[in-house]
Order: C-alpha cells, then sequence, then structure tokens
C-alpha cells in the first residue's frame, strides 16, 4: 500500500489506479491493517484534484456496507459525475445522511437519491417536500420507494397541474384512499375512473361525480383550486348530463359563485372570464338570458334568479 506522502508525487493514471485498489480493499478484505491504511489513504483520494481519480475511488466504494462518515460526507458531496453512482446503489448511506443530502444538495444528487432502491418513508417525504420537479417525477415512478400520505399530499400541494406527476400518483399501488379526493380531478377521466374503481368509492365514477355536488367541505375546497382542476370536474359532470339546474341551484344556494360561473362557462362552452363578467354585472336580465340559453323552463331560471339575488360577491 502506497503511503500518504507518495501521492502528491505520482500521476494521474497511477493515483486512479491507486484509488482502485483502496477501494477493493475497502470493500472485500477483513484484515484490519489494510483496512486502516486503506481508509487514509481513502480520504486523500477522496479529495484528489483530478475528477478521474475520485470517480475511480467511488466506483470502488459502492460495494462498500461501512465507510466512515466522514468519508461517506466527502464521497456523497461531490460533483455529479464522482458522486451520482454512489447515491443511487451505496448500501453505506443511512437515512440521516441521504435525507441531508437531498435538503442541501442540487438536483442531480437529489435526482440520484430518488432513484435508490428501497427508499424509507423520511427519505421520500424529504424529497416530495424540497426536491426539484425531476427528483419528485423520479421518486412517484420508483416502485419500491415508501411513501405514506404526508409525501403524497406534499407533492400535489407542489405540484398540482402537472398531470403526468398526478397520474404517476395515481398509478403507485400504495396510494393511500386519503388523498384520492385531492388527487382524482387533476388527472384524465381515465385515471379517475381507475381511482374509483381501485377504492370502490362508489357505485361508478358518474355515481361519485354527482354525489360530490352536495358535500359542502368538498365545493370549498375545489372553489379554492385551480381554474383547470374545476373545469376538469365540471367538464366531467356536463359530458354526463349531470350538470343541470340542481347543481347551479346547489352552487347558488351555498354560495359557490366560482363554482356558478365556471358551471356556466362550461355549459355554454365560453371562457370563464368572460362569464365572470357578464354575471358579476348583478343584472338579472343578463343572467336570465344566459340561463335561457340553456334551455331551462322559466320557472326553473325563476328559482335561480332568487338564489342568485342572494349572492354576496
Amino acid at each position: 500500500m502506497t503511503d500518504v506522502e507518495d501521492l502528491t508525487n505520482l500521476a494521474m493514471e497511477a493515483r486512479a489506479d491507486i484509488a482502485r485498489r483502496v477501494g477493493h480493499v475497502l470493500s472485500s478484505s477483513n484484515d484490519e491493517t489494510e483496512q486502516k491504511a486503506a481508509f487514509e489513504l481513502a480520504k486523500i483520494l477522496a479529495e484528489d484534484v483530478a475528477v478521474t481519480v475520485r470517480e475511480a475511488l467511488s466506483a470502488e466504494l459502492v460495494s462498500c456496507i461501512f465507510l466512515p462518515p466522514e468519508l461517506l460526507s466527502i464521497v456523497a458531496k461531490d460533483i455529479e459525475q464522482v458522486s451520482n453512482p454512489f447515491l443511487v446503489a451505496s448500501a453505506a448511506m443511512d437515512d440521516a445522511l441521504l435525507e441531508e443530502i437531498v435538503r442541501s444538495c442540487g438536483d442531480g444528487h437529489q435526482e440520484s437519491v430518488a432513484s435508490r432502491n428501497g427508499i424509507s418513508e423520511a427519505v421520500s417525504f424529504a424529497i416530495a417536500d424540497v426536491g426539484c420537479h425531476s427528483a419528485v417525477d423520479k421518486l412517484s415512478g420508483n416502485d419500491t420507494a415508501d411513501m405514506a400520505e404526508r409525501s403524497f399530499s406534499r407533492v400535489i400541494n407542489r405540484f398540482p397541474q402537472d398531470v403526468g406527476l398526478m397520474e404517476k400518483l395515481a398509478s403507485r399501488s400504495d396510494l393511500p384512499i386519503e388523498v384520492v379526493e385531492k388527487l382524482v380531478f387533476k388527472v384524465s377521466n381515465q385515471y379517475g375512473e381507475l381511482l374509483i374503481g381501485k377504492f370502490g368509492i362508489s357505485r361508478d365514477y358518474s355515481s361519485y361525480l354527482v354525489s360530490l355536488v352536495n358535500r359542502k367541505v368538498f365545493s370549498r375546497t375545489l372553489e379554492m383550486s385551480p381554474q383547470a382542476e374545476i373545469e376538469n370536474y365540471l367538464s366531467q359532470l356536463h359530458a354526463r348530463q349531470n350538470l343541470g339546474s340542481d347543481v347551479l341551484l346547489t352552487y347558488l344556494q351555498n354560495n359557490n359563485v366560482r363554482l356558478f360561473i365556471s358551471s356556466l362557462a362550461v355549459i355554454r362552452d365560453q371562457p370563464y372570464d368572460k362569464m365572470e363578467q357578464l354575471v358579476s354585472r348583478r343584472d338579472k336580465k343578463i343572467v336570465a338570458r344566459l340561463l335561457d340559453g340553456i334551455g331551462f323552463s322559466k320557472a326553473v331560471i325563476g328559482v335561480l334568479l332568487i338564489s342568485y339575488e342572494r349572492l354576496a360577491f
């Protein structure tokens, strides 16, 4: 084994060869003397100026079951070329260091951690909490990662309009039922039906859509959602011929102004902004014409207008 003092006088190729041999000793030798000498050399090589040397060491250290915390940290936090293969496969990494890397290092490091086999719940949540989009995407597609409700909820809250990411979550076998309603209208109709069928929440998807209309808590949550999500839900109701006067009346009576306007926009196939301008004028004649254009009877329009007058804009 080369002395530490001799390393600085060797060419890069020689140092890289020594790095490979040192890594091999650490991963395979049971001799305490060899191990001790190898650890001392590894600490120096892990901070070598040449990337090739550090990369050679990192590639061998992947096989180590145990490494001193100081050496682990140096290798794991190195530039991506050196650290990423190590982060993906090293068995010596513990959850505390993995979480620290996710919360303090860059996108490439986060992606590598998210690609690991068998990520713990704590590390999964760290990625869901602060990870870059690509790392969260890798986590969501990693079937071996342990994701709990808090991780699903955090991803949904951070990336609510990323349909592809939401559909990856919907496809996971460990998706908890508690987040289904947060997710169901952020995905396509196909995935919505999949979720409802998977959890047996309702007799069928149409019945589920209709049942939500009279749930005030759901309506309040939906009213604060992105417009695309609101229109997704209402469009699915409309496609099943369930977005009728009873739904509009419910929204009016519960003072769900945005849902009422969005419903009119979906039924009449007009932009929300244009419909909002018309409804917000507080002119009964304008609203009456809109409702008449939908095809409601005079009696139904009269009932809707009574509730419309009571709205608190």
